[in-house]
């Protein structure tokens, strides 16, 4: 099986890729949210939040955290990670049109 795209071409099967911007704004989201999610991924108080919100989650690496308090979405589609407030960077698609649908193979 190919690889649907060029991140996915240099990820392992279950390794995360670098989150990215470069998609666009996502109309789905004001400026507002777009600035605190993207200044939150790297907040020197990010971890204390986490452990707050999710106080019975163990050992979590910054991938994973990012992940879980929502401030990255991974596409589907592409496998592409991407700040929450804007597009895939891969394949342009909004957040929620992009986990509406099915992914590729």
């Amino acid at each position: 099986m190919q690889p649907s795209s060029f991140p996915a071409a240099l990820l392992g099967e279950h390794q995360l890729g670098p989150w990215t911007v470069s998609g666009g704004p996502d109309p789905d989201f004001d400026d507002a949210n777009r600035q605190v999610h993207h200044a939150l991924l790297t907040d020197p108080s990010l971890l204390t939040c986490f452990r707050r919100r999710f106080p019975d989650h163990g050992d979590a690496q910054y991938d994973e955290i990012v992940r879980l308090l929502d401030y990255v979405w991974d596409c589907p589609r592409d496998r592409t990670a991407n700040v929450v407030g804007y597009r895939c960077g891969c394949c342009g698609q909004t957040r929620a049109s992009a986990l509406q649908r099915p992914a590729l193979t």
